[in-house]
């Protein structure tokens, strides 16, 4: 718990300052100290640009297992998330905070695009996974079985088992679907809305705490499974959207490299 919040302070810290840093250079962009095409300016584009180029070798890197030569695919996981970050924050202040010509907006925007989409890949990174560099959170651990559950509950009168009946359903539904082929975002989200409605019921109903809280803990139990689920989805159709426009950054800033140095 305590390496969690470690971790949480560090990453506000990191964004923190590097938000300060943006700040200040807006704050100061009409006194022009940096220009794009000599100097720091003009090192801060081919240093981020770089960066930038170097977020391919992660995606290479995993898919290549006998590259152990170039370093282990956890280095370059933790490089990837600093240069997605480092890189594009470089090539703003190497712009000046100003918009150029049209093949220097094209690869700007593309980049702030690709940004932007990289920091929706990392949170729905981390939601399925024990923190950015942790494993990945594995079925077991968001649901523990036990079929005998109902059996227990303190009260036994017809609403208090109507309401159970009601859970045990959707969560045989849930855990059968989770663990086969047929899943969809759809689907959990339909499970999510079921088990909210669930939820107020056993919240408004007249039960003991201890029941209470028995079917309230197996409902939230159930809902960590569709979050999660929705969450594993989302981030499958975020890979397939987050590589074209990567190529697209990669095509748009390369005609802005040679404009910019044969025109």
């Amino acid at each position: 718990m305590i390496i969690k919040v470690a971790q949480n302070i560090l990453t506000a810290s990191w964004y923190g300052a590097l938000g300060l840093a943006l700040l200040f250079g807006w704050a100061v962009r009409e006194q022009r100290y940096l220009v794009a095409e000599t100097g720091i300016g003009y090192w801060f584009g081919i240093v981020g640009g770089s960066m930038m180029l170097m977020l391919l070798i992660y995606p290479l890197r995993k898919r290549r297992p006998g590259w152990h030569f170039l370093g282990s695919i956890k280095f370059w996981f933790r490089l990837h998330m600093m240069f997605g970050v480092i890189g594009p924050t470089l090539v703003i202040f190497h712009s000046g905070f100003k918009l150029g010509s049209l093949n220097g907006r094209v690869a700007f925007f593309s980049m702030i695009i690709v940004a932007l989409s990289g920091l929706v890949g990392r949170y729905l990174y981390r939601s399925i996974h024990h923190g950015l560099y942790g494993k990945k959170i594995r079925f077991e651990e968001l649901y523990k079985a036990d079929e005998d559950w109902v059996e227990k509950l303190p009260d036994a009168d017809a609403s208090a088992a109507e309401l159970a009946a009601g859970v045990s359903e959707i969560e045989s539904q849930i855990t059968d679907r989770h663990t086969g082929i047929n899943r969809s975002y759809r689907y959990y989200r339909s499970m999510r809305s079921n088990l909210k409605q669930l939820q107020k019921k056993v919240k408004n109903q007249v039960l003991t705490p201890e029941t209470r809280q028995m079917m309230l803990k197996r409902i939230m139990g159930l809902q960590s499974i569709c979050r999660f689920g929705i969450h594993e989805i989302l981030f499958s159709y975020w890979h397939i959207l987050h590589l074209p426009l990567f190529i697209m950054l990669i095509i748009s800033a390369s005609i802005h490299v040679v404009v910019v140095h044969f025109y």
